[in-house]
């Protein structure tokens, strides 16, 4: 019988142990039929009472429960939460370097910034005048406040209010916090069942400072007896959060990328970094392990192939430890995980979809601003989704593919924008590159474009949100489907959608509605979520490499290399039509999607998730957090 460790390393990866290097025949549906199987054994692990959560929880984290739990678990009983002690597992990887930390020192910290949330007495506040998104946070707490029964313990929330990761912990530093964080389980007669009240905090740590010293953008640097700025990398803080053997931390910072005048060599270009053949991590080129595919850790290119890599909108980093919250992080970035606030009012609209799948166009949609990032002339092409929708241009594809036969190195497979090459052995083995018909053919079923092009501030727009340095490869949308006042239609009217990082993450909460809409959710992301530990890649979505060089083979395999204008004469249409989509395949994609989003995505299960993490995290805040714990159901 394999560990709960074992069953969820399965799920992640959507494979089994020992089948994880042999290749077969269809990657694709191995990856489905393995995940199916994965996540059949994680719902075998659901508990059912009170006594039996409690009894998986010690033998999980080696604690007893916090005080509270069993209020804690008759609340999500009642809210029919589907209970599975893994799906909590984001909360202990968040909170345990906090372990290593004096109790007293979490509580001066937290209280002493101005941007948080405080707990007192059942009564939720935030600072008159704050950012709206503390509001919102602030609202979801006293939505759970307000129910009979819930009683939260007295805690300060700090919260990160910028979209991009505001943590990041050199790697060391949280080891050694780890390593001072050993669980240790008490005699049950020597547990104490309550927290200690903070109602006098306010007064005793009024003069108490605490300085994050916040890093920039812009870092000083000394030139003989004069000091100047220049740019600060973000990977320079990126790198040494990092595992020490990880590829990212023995990998150079290329440091040319963020030159002021984009003086780059040639083999940091963004086409040079992208992969040259199928990327590594991945069963036949297809993203094996939804972990390793989103940790930035494990690829060192990406400092220079992701928006939020090569120029944070908002950057403002700490590397010092402390209590921080946020919607969503990179894998080494140090926030412990909230709902985002459009998470939580999203999914107050859960609802059967309006369309059946027949109804809706095989095509796959995406809609969205040019952000992830701050674009200049220089950088643009470094960005990933300006890279998604050049991949999914027919006249960007078209030239990509007559330059597959150039004689010249340098543009074999290279589109016009110069932001992604086509992989020139057909690793993927396309049925539509081996005719030379993939332009028409990702033309019958993208239909993807730019709704604001996001123009740096220091160039002039066009019309609609245009770009003088970018409006030559890039149309823009009129009008966002989906930024229609209440209006879904983009979520309902396609079989497949798009889910490509914004700013910090899925900052449209695009995941959420598309799951809810019934559609193929083509998934690629750099960022963790609260939810993560819920969803099965290849059951409940599609995942998709960080660079995309597998969209093609992703979509030839669901609809299949029917086009009416592919490359005429090589295959007739009625042979391309016949046989080679699989279309019930990704509606029981759609359909499992939906199903299972509509039973633990849910508010009532923000709320669950939100109540638990705040019970765990007044614990390790209270000075006697060793010995406090539920332990009503050992005492009799």
């Amino acid at each position: 019988m394999p560990s709960l460790t074992d069953v969820r390393k399965g799920i992640l990866s959507g494979l089994g142990g020992s089948e994880e290097d042999r290749v077969p025949k269809n990657a694709i549906e191995h990856l489905m039929t393995n995940a199916e199987k994965t996540f059949r054994m994680l719902l075998k692990t659901q508990t059912q009472s009170l006594e039996e959560s409690a009894a998986r929880y010690r033998k999980k984290r080696g604690r007893h429960p916090p005080p509270g739990f069993d209020a804690w678990y008759h609340f999500a009983s009642e809210k029919g939460t589907v209970m599975v002690e893994e799906f909590w597992d984001q909360i202990y990887h968040d909170l345990g370097p906090l372990w290593g930390v004096e109790a007293h020192k979490t509580r001066q910290q937290a209280h002493s910034l101005r941007t948080k949330m405080s707990i007192r007495n059942g009564v939720v506040k935030c600072a008159e005048g704050g950012h709206v998104r503390t509001q919102q946070w602030t609202d979801m707490l006293q939505a759970l406040a307000n129910y009979a029964h819930v009683q939260l313990p007295d805690v300060d929330i700090p919260v990160n209010i910028n979209d991009e990761p505001a943590m990041l912990v050199p790697w060391e530093d949280v080891d050694t916090a780890l390593s001072m964080a050993r669980p240790l389980m008490l005699p049950p007669e020597e547990v104490v069942n309550e927290y200690s009240s903070l109602e006098h905090l306010d007064a005793q740590n009024a003069t108490h400072m605490f300085d994050p010293e916040w890093l920039g953008a812009r870092l000083m640097h000394s030139l003989g007896s004069t000091r100047t700025q220049g740019p600060r990398p973000f990977w320079s803080l990126v790198q040494p959060a990092c595992p020490p053997h990880s590829p990212t931390r023995l990998a150079p910072i290329f440091d040319d990328i963020w030159h002021k005048d984009g003086h780059v060599s040639a083999e940091h270009s963004a086409a040079s970094l992208l992969p040259s053949n199928l990327p590594k991590n991945t069963l036949g080129g297809y993203v094996k392990n939804w972990i390793i595919a989103t940790d930035v850790c494990e690829y060192p290119n990406l400092q220079g192939l992701h928006g939020a890599s090569v120029f944070p909108n908002s950057m403002s980093v700490t590397t010092k430890p402390f209590p921080l919250f946020g919607s969503s992080k990179m894998s080494m970035s140090n926030e412990i995980l909230l709902p985002s606030p459009l998470d939580w009012n999203t999914s107050q609209y859960f609802g059967p979809p309006t369309l059946s799948w027949e109804q809706k166009q095989n095509k796959l949609y995406w809609r969205g601003p040019a952000i992830g990032g701050h674009n200049t002339e220089n950088n643009w092409r470094r960005f990933h989704r300006h890279r998604f929708v050049s991949m999914l241009h027919a006249t960007q594809v078209e030239v990509a593919e007559a330059q597959l036969h150039a004689s010249n190195e340098s543009t074999v497979g290279l589109a016009p924008s110069e932001n992604f090459r086509l992989l020139p052995g057909n690793e993927y083995n396309l049925t539509t590159q081996l005719v030379a018909g993939l332009a028409p053919w990702v033309n019958g079923w993208a239909d993807v474009e730019f709704t604001d092009l996001k123009c740096d501030r220091d160039w002039g727009r066009g019309k609609h949100g245009g770009c003088d340095y970018t409006g030559g490869y890039y149309s823009v949308a009129a009008e966002s489907v989906d930024e229609k006042k209440n209006d879904t239609e983009a979520e309902v009217t396609y079989r497949y959608t798009a889910v490509l990082d914004g700013d910090g993450g899925d900052s449209d909460n695009e995941l959420l509605s598309h799951l809810n809409a019934a559609t193929v959710v083509l998934r690629a992301s750099v960022y963790k979520q609260w939810y993560d530990a819920r969803l099965i890649p290849w059951l409940h979505f599609v995942p998709m490499d960080n660079t995309f060089v597998d969209v093609y083979g992703i979509m030839e395999y669901f609809v299949g290399a029917t086009s009416s204008s592919t490359a005429a004469g090589a295959f007739s249409r009625l042979e391309m039509e016949q046989g080679n989509g699989h279309d019930g395949k990704a509606e029981e994609i759609s359909r499992a999607g939906m199903e299972w989003a509509q039973k633990v995505l849910r508010k009532e299960d923000m709320l669950v998730y939100v109540y638990r993490l705040v019970l765990e995290y007044a614990r390790i805040a209270d000075d006697r957090r060793i010995g406090l714990g539920w332990v009503d159901d050992l005492l009799g």
